[in-house]
């Protein structure tokens, strides 16, 4: 009888998880696990390809090995500079190809991992986000088109299956000021005041970082006290620090390339690798 209004309850509310004039609010994926023990996500974003100082090789060959390894990667945006006239800064006139041309570089270099369908969605970012305020067109939805992925806004929850076990994730590009990594990663830590999921992970920030918070919650089937083990995570980017804007405000110097989450899928439990 359970079941049978579970299954009228879905039929009814299908669809019903996104919210009107709104990107996808729910996310749903299953995910294979190409290594016997584990699925293996790849956090990439904050490219800013075609800004002088990008690191566009590194880019390339973390994205070449995720596609030789299988692992699954989330785009967290900023995957263009997109320097425009109204820009802050002198972007737009530092800047290495014009935006058309960043984003089609983009949608070559991507394409072998969507094919693969090895790619859970696409954030956009604050340098793509100067697009549709100056013009209204979104660049990168116009890309998850060209792609044929998961169009996420700019912030998103998923829901990935692995084997037997669900996770929750929590993923948006983010804002914030902040030039510590400790500073950093409390804009992170602030969002689980309102946000409970398995992963929480924040781009723009140019860190690379991946902590684990224990919290505590009843167990209603149980009646019990348990701890919950959530991951707060920095997605990197791969912009040079010399040259950079870092540099040009006193920011400090971090690592390059991005955070690896392996989820496991016969019991509950997130690891990462920085």
């Amino acid at each position: 009888m359970k079941r049978a209004k579970a299954k009228e309850f879905a039929e009814n509310n299908v669809g019903k998880d996104k919210i009107v004039g709104r990107p996808i609010r729910l996310n749903k994926k299953t995910l294979i696990h190409y290594r016997k023990d584990r699925a293996e996500v790849l956090f990439f974003g904050d490219v800013h390809f075609g800004h002088p100082q990008c690191l566009i090789e590194k880019a390339t060959a973390m994205l070449n090995w995720a596609l030789e390894n299988k692992v699954y990667v989330l785009l967290m945006g900023d995957l263009m500079e997109a320097g425009l006239k109204d820009s802050v800064g002198t972007s737009v006139y530092d800047q290495e190809m014009n935006p058309q041309e960043q984003m089609e570089f983009i949608v070559k270099l991507l394409t072998p991992l969507a094919e693969a369908e090895l790619i859970i969605g696409i954030h956009e970012g604050n340098h793509e986000a100067r697009i549709t305020k100056a013009a209204g067109v979104n660049i990168t939805k116009i890309m998850a088109n060209m792609l044929d992925i998961s169009y996420l806004g700019y912030s998103c929850w998923s829901l990935l299956k692995v084997g037997s076990q669900n996770y929750s994730i929590y993923s948006t590009h983010g804002s914030s000021g902040s030039r510590f990594k400790h500073t950093k990663l409390k804009a992170v830590v602030d969002l689980l005041g309102w946000i409970e999921a398995d992963i929480v992970a924040m781009g723009h920030l140019h860190s690379v970082a991946a902590e684990p918070v224990i919290r505590q919650r009843v167990n209603m089937r149980n009646k019990i006290v348990e701890d919950h083990k959530c991951y707060v995570v920095l997605t990197g980017s791969y912009l040079n620090w010399d040259g950079s804007y870092a540099q040009s405000h006193n920011y400090p110097i971090t690592k390059v390339g991005s955070p690896k989450g392996y989820l496991f899928p016969n019991e509950k439990e997130v690891h990462f690798t920085l």
